[in-house]
């Protein structure tokens, strides 16, 4: 709500008004840092689940690296590459959408129905392959799983950083004016019933003195 407290009309309704109103924005900023803090808190859960899924990520892979290495050196790269030819290409992801604190992130996931099982030809090149296989399906959803953190994090930081931009406007400008609107509204009655009073007391003041003239 943008305004000026001295525009404001210094009226008894308008000061419950605002009064009601600053209640209300008080109310929503503390949802609003209930909201920053779950999201500051999950924020770091997610930091420390991606640096772990990393760490998975590179110990799979590396371990796929070095079964397929072994494989190579014992029964050639031709073999090995024949037999990998010979798998089709049926692997898939699925793609959904996850909400976390009415924030749209991706969830990503290997299809373990197109998985392709191993092939025949496999049984030909060294069974080191067979964990080279292994590791590098359990790398790849491990790396799905840090896609999907990495986009969640983003998506977080952002809502994050929209959050604490709601907050400063509550802080800086929108609280701070409503008080100070406030404050002008209970400086103008009160001087208005200090007249007032006086005003009262000058009538009373003349009455008891023309009172006075009259008994005379």
């Amino acid at each position: 709500m943008a305004f000026e407290s001295r525009k404001v009309l210094p009226t008894k309704i308008n000061l419950i008004r605002l009064r009601r109103e600053l209640k209300s924005m008080k109310r929503i900023r503390r949802v609003l840092e209930e909201k920053r803090d779950v999201l500051l808190l999950y924020i770091r859960q997610l930091i420390e689940e991606y640096e772990q899924t990393y760490k998975k990520v590179a110990e799979y892979l590396m371990s796929a690296y070095q079964s397929y290495l072994n494989a190579v050196a014992e029964s050639g790269f031709e073999a090995v590459r024949a037999a990998a030819d010979s798998i089709p290409p049926t692997l898939t992801v699925n793609i959904e959408t996850k909400i976390l604190f009415a924030v749209k992130a991706p969830s990503l996931s290997v299809d373990e129905q197109s998985i392709p099982p191993l092939a025949y030809s496999l049984t030909h090149v060294s069974p080191r392959i067979v964990p080279a296989r292994n590791h590098m399906i359990e790398g790849l959803k491990n790396l799905l799983k840090l896609v999907e953190i990495e986009a969640t994090l983003e998506k977080m930081i952002a809502e994050l950083r929209e959050t604490q931009r709601l907050l400063n406007a509550l802080d800086y400008l929108i609280i701070p004016r409503y008080e100070s609107a406030i404050k002008f509204i209970r400086r103008v009655l009160d001087d208005r019933m200090r007249e007032e009073i006086l005003r009262v007391k000058l009538m009373k003041k003349r009455f008891e003195k023309r009172r006075s003239g009259s008994r005379l």
